[in-house]
Formats: structure tokens, C-alpha cells, sequence
């Protein structure tokens, strides 16, 4: 019985840099979405975020036959948006929080009440507010389910270090939070 997975990330590289346009476009539908989240968390501009996601996937375009199948293909993607996005706030002064409904709630046909969305919203003001380092890690471990040694080998801190800066970033948000959603 044939297995119907799609193939691993890793392959997909392997048959993109062999010259398969087809495994290029597979990445891209399968990672395009995930990765343009991560960047609107991280720079709490939708309008930058898919301008960053298009900017990573033309780098992955082009150094396709530098990938190593040492580490995780996810890790690498990330590295690469995450680079990119603290690139992008190096170059400009940060703008007040903009809400981001997009990348946080599901289409509005999905009858998600308007508190739900307001919710959301808060949340997503609270999270541009932190610091970039607690940001960077509150957006991994809760909203991309890493692990902190996947962290850890991402960022280049110690797990140690990521476990204590997320502990801050919970207790940062706490304190915005809960007056603002009780």
C-alpha cells in the first residue's frame, strides 16, 4: 500500500536543487501561510509580514542547493524569516501596534463572534508591545510549537536563557492581559 504523505521538506529540497520546479511550488504552498503568520507576530505589520514571506521564499529560491539536511527544514525556513524580519526592524522605526485580526482569526464566514475578535486583537497588541527577544520567543514556543533546544539551535541562546526570557514574556502579558480580558 502506497504511503500518501507528502514528501519530507528535505526531499523537496533535494528535487528543487536537482532542477524540479514542481518541488519549489510544493514548499511554497505548504510553508507560505505558516511562515507569513510567524512574520505578522513578529513585526505586527501584515503589510511587512507578506512583504518578508515573499523575501524568504525568493531566498530559498535561490540558495536551494545550499541546504544542508543537517537540522530541520523548518528551522532553517524560520532562521532565514526570522533574519529577515529583525533586518526589517533594524531599518525602520517601530510604529505603534497594529492590530492583526488577519493573522490571528480564521475568515469572518466562520461565525466567530466579535468579542472573540476584539480578544484576539488585545492579544495581538500585548504580544507587538514586548521586547523583540520576548516576542521572538513567545511567537516560537506558543504559536510555532518549538521546543526550547529547537529554539535554542534557531536563536543561538542557550535553552536556558529562551525558558527564563519566556517566563518574563508570560508575566509581561499577564499583567496586560488580564486586566484588559477579565
Amino acid at each position: 500500500m502506497p504511503d500518501s504523505a507528502p514528501p519530507p521538506d528535505g526531499e523537496r529540497m533535494r528535487r528543487w536543487a536537482s532542477g524540479d520546479r514542481s518541488a519549489f511550488e510544493e514548499i511554497v504552498r505548504a510553508w507560505e501561510k505558516p511562515v507569513g503568520r510567524f512574520l505578522a507576530r513578529l513585526t505586527g505589520d501584515a503589510e511587512l509580514a507578506a512583504d518578508l514571506t515573499q523575501e524568504a521564499f525568493l531566498r530559498v529560491y535561490l540558495n536551494g542547493a545550499k541546504y544542508r539536511d543537517g537540522g530541520t527544514f523548518k528551522t532553517w525556513l524560520y532562521q532565514i524569516a526570522l533574519n529577515l524580519a529583525r533586518d526589517a526592524a533594524r531599518r525602520k522605526v517601530r510604529k505603534p501596534a497594529v492590530p492583526l485580526a488577519a493573522a490571528h482569526d480564521p475568515p469572518a464566514d466562520t461565525g466567530v463572534s466579535f468579542d472573540r475578535r476584539e480578544q484576539a486583537e488585545v492579544v495581538a497588541a500585548a504580544l507587538a508591545g514586548l521586547p523583540e527577544q520576548l516576542r521572538e520567543v513567545v511567537v516560537l514556543r506558543h504559536y510555532e510549537d518549538l521546543n526550547f533546544e529547537a529554539m535554542g539551535r534557531l536563536l543561538g541562546v542557550p535553552a536556558t536563557t529562551l525558558k527564563s526570557r519566556f517566563a518574563v514574556a508570560m508575566k509581561k502579558l499577564e499583567e496586560v492581559l488580564v486586566p484588559k480580558l477579565s
